[in-house]
């Protein structure tokens, strides 16, 4: 997939249309990660405002209108602040690595109705990132504790998450169940 190549996955492309967040996950080599990742940010609505936060530079092209923002040495509240100056209501960010920008991403999709696109590059299943991956990066930076508050965090952000399968297809579209106690997902149909 290259960066101009159309979406043709209706779940995808309506997943981009209503604004939701997506996370790539999957077994599929990091290459193909990074080309729907692109592939994502080509296909985006021309109101979206974009941010990309790309520290490692794994993206190939970034869009001519997007707002690079360098989060190196940068604390979350600097990187937030460039966010919010900015008016930015899409950020694009191919890593997981670090945990406080992604707890701050989360923020920002869940509390302030942004759009966040990620890869997470360690957990291969599109479950595993919704109910333990996210809720233990938001338990390390909760002072409570509590699960309610991670599962909250989530169903707020209601991200879709893609799993590309080793042959680098797409193997599901999951989401969080909204109307389920707990976090437990669904086939995106």
């Amino acid at each position: 997939m290259s960066m101009s190549e159309e979406i043709k996955d209706s779940r995808i492309t309506d997943a981009l249309a209503n604004r939701r967040s997506v996370i790539i996950v999957g077994r599929a080599t990091i290459a193909a990660k990074l080309a729907l990742f692109e592939s994502l940010l080509a296909n985006l609505p021309e109101s979206a405002r974009l941010g990309v936060i790309d520290e490692s530079g794994a993206l190939a092209e970034i869009p001519e209108n997007a707002t690079v923002i360098d989060a190196k040495l940068k604390g979350v509240d600097a990187i937030h602040r460039i966010i919010r100056d900015d008016k930015l209501d899409t950020i694009a960010c191919p890593s997981m690595r670090r945990g406080d920008i992604v707890r701050m991403l989360m923020d920002v999709s869940g509390q302030e109705n942004g759009q966040v696109l990620m890869i997470n590059g360690n957990i291969d299943d599109a479950t595993q990132t919704l109910t333990s991956d996210l809720p233990m990066i938001l338990l390390k930076s909760s002072p409570s504790g509590h699960t309610e508050f991670s599962d909250a965090a989530i169903k707020a952000m209601n991200p879709v998450v893609i799993e590309l399968s080793a042959d680098d297809s797409i193997r599901t579209v999951t989401e969080v169940d909204l109307h389920a106690e707990g976090l437990n997902t669904i086939d995106v149909r």
